[in-house]
């Protein structure tokens, strides 16, 4: 699922959802479509444990606890729903996101990691909104970060700035990184999501 872009992912989560009895809300208009966004879009290539979606529903006494069997009944068992509450927080709210990139290297890289992220300075190229490259540092960006290896690779943990107010996907700073390192293959994954108060978003 994490080759599937985020405009298809939300396809996919439609036609699951038209699969049961959830009374959902579709919006009015010539061209009505169900009411369905995600608080933060996923890249491309990267997996999540932690999404959250937002939808609605007709029946003001509907009981949410259906929601979650009901739509992991249909959902493959790669997609799964952990938990149904209402809104508490507005997405404008989100600030911070937790990364997990496991690199299958055996550990060598945790050595040049430390070195290249205890660097006073990471200048790289970001892309401004309208499409005009400006260069910034990633090293204020980074909120924080850890370490570790084992046989199998190198686990860095890494927390950026996440949201409309400022986003940092961390290939940035993995671009930087190998171009002086040969590049394994790694994978990376959202564990969380935060906002300004560093709360978990919900």
């Amino acid at each position: 699922m994490r080759f599937v872009s985020h405009l298809d992912m939300t396809r996919f989560m439609t036609r699951m959802i038209r699969r049961t009895d959830i009374p959902v809300w579709y919006t009015e208009g010539f061209h009505p479509h169900l009411y369905l966004t995600f608080a933060l879009p996923l890249s491309l290539g990267f997996e999540s444990t932690y999404e959250v979606m937002d939808l609605r529903v007709t029946d003001d006494d509907y009981d949410m606890q259906q929601i979650q069997p009901k739509l992991n009944a249909v959902f493959p068992p790669y997609v799964q729903v952990f938990a149904v509450a209402e809104p508490v927080m507005k997405t404008g709210k989100i600030a911070y996101a937790d990364f997990s990139i496991v690199f299958e290297d055996g550990g060598a890289l945790t050595e040049p990691l430390k070195q290249f992220l205890s660097s006073p300075q990471i200048l790289c190229q970001k892309m401004t909104k309208k499409g005009i490259p400006k260069e910034i540092d990633l090293v204020p960006k980074i909120f924080s970060y850890d370490i570790s290896s084992s046989e199998k690779g190198t686990l860095l943990t890494l927390t950026l700035p996440a949201g409309g107010q400022d986003n940092v996907n961390p290939t940035l700073l993995l671009d930087v990184f190998f171009q002086e390192q040969k590049k394994p293959f790694y994978a990376v994954t959202r564990t969380a999501i935060y906002d300004d108060q560093h709360q978990l978003f919900r």
